[in-house]
């Protein structure tokens, strides 16, 4: 039996995925379980999730169960101005909450390419994001922006550090008609809230928003970011993987530490983003370390919720049996079942909440084909 068609979809996906990182030079990290828990309540923006659970080592030390991989990857990495460090990474990542009072444990698959970086390698991330996505659904998409350009935007503009928090968060939650009223309210000159309200408003073919948002550019900050986006985006032309993207600027993340390309990936049947990502430069030099990185992430938990609203199957083929008709004759079936490579279980009763492709039941007859009341 083919060992490969046994597994679930997810880790068949897991599998392949990990085998295409390696073909970009990327390696497997693996870390500890555990990190001190300071260096998440010292970044707990960057955090999916914030509610940390936490325990006191023998010494007295606060450690955290990890509830991220890539702050580890950023504080430890070896990468230097003329070494880049490539890898990617499968852990268990765990949070408390809240809603529920419980503890929570997902893995997280992703990659992280830390050094002096140059288009290329962002190229190489974005062109691994849309594959990763591409290996989970056929239907997906991915919107890419570039957070130095709104940064760049609003302080050439003269926006107030407060106000332009509350601007990056209405761009963050889609609240347009918010946005609007916030810029009136706080009296910001007319020519500059059109041009907030315009450059938010820039999203679609990647070329063509490319050129609307040149007609918006200031500042020589601007004009670097859109340079920057045009040049990957060459990159992914010549892959033939950029069909699938768009560039939508009111995608926006948390500036103290995104200072580049950001993007998210979606797949038809998640309603939210699926796969997250960007550059993080400004978290190197919060270590002191000055140099770039990029990566992004997919909590694969979503992966099992996707599959199962597509009615996935658990097993090809449950066999339901009586011990009187004799174990050996049920055993020759499920193992001829095996044979032809599909994944086979044998219950004397139905299990609750076992998917199966066909159910069987094994009589003195032989094993025949039931309905799903069996």
């Amino acid at each position: 039996m083919d060992a490969i068609n046994a597994l679930r979809r997810e880790e068949r996906i897991t599998l392949s995925l990990r085998a295409l990182y390696e073909q970009y030079g990327y390696r497997k990290y693996r870390m500890g379980k555990f990190e001190e828990y300071e260096l998440y309540t010292e970044n707990k923006s960057f955090l999916n999730h914030s509610n940390i659970i936490t325990f006191h080592d023998l010494d007295g030390t606060v450690l955290a169960m990890k509830p991220d991989v890539t702050l580890s990857i950023a504080k430890n990495t070896r990468a230097t101005a003329r070494s880049t460090e490539k890898v990617y990474y499968l852990e268990n990542v765990y949070w408390l909450e809240k809603q529920s009072g419980g503890y929570r444990e997902t893995s997280q698959l992703g990659l992280e390419c830390i050094g002096k970086l140059d288009a290329m390698a962002y190229f190489e991330v974005l062109c691994l994001a849309q594959e990763t996505l591409a290996a989970i659904s056929g239907s997906h998409r991915m919107q890419v922006s570039h957070i130095g350009f709104w940064v760049s935007l609003l302080e050439g503009l003269g926006i107030q550090e407060a106000l332009r928090q509350e601007v990056l968060d209405c761009l963050k939650g889609k609240k347009m008609h918010e946005l609007k009223s916030l810029l009136e309210k706080a009296s910001v000159p007319p020519a500059a809230a059109d041009m907030i309200l315009k450059a938010a408003g820039l999203c679609g073919e990647f070329a063509q928003t490319l050129k609307s948002a040149r007609q918006l550019a200031l500042s020589a900050g601007m004009t670097q970011a859109l340079d920057e986006l045009e040049a990957v985006y060459g990159l992914l032309l010549q892959k033939d993987c950029a069909g699938q993207m768009i560039l939508d600027f009111s995608l926006v993340n948390d500036i103290d530490y995104y200072d580049g390309l950001i993007f998210q990936g979606f797949v038809e049947g998640v309603p939210r983003a699926l796969l997250t990502g960007g550059s993080y430069g400004k978290l190197l030099r919060k270590f002191g370390r000055d140099l770039d990185a990029v990566g992004f992430a997919v909590y694969l938990n979503e992966l099992d919720h996707l599959f199962r609203a597509r009615g996935g199957a658990d097993v090809d083929a449950l066999i339901l049996y009586n011990p009187a008709d004799g174990l050996d004759a049920v055993l020759s079936q499920a193992e001829a079942l095996r044979a032809q490579g599909l994944r086979v279980r044998t219950e004397k009763h139905r299990p609750e909440g076992i998917r199966a492709s066909k159910i069987y039941r094994f009589s003195a007859d032989g094993l025949k084909e039931a309905g799903e009341d069996a």
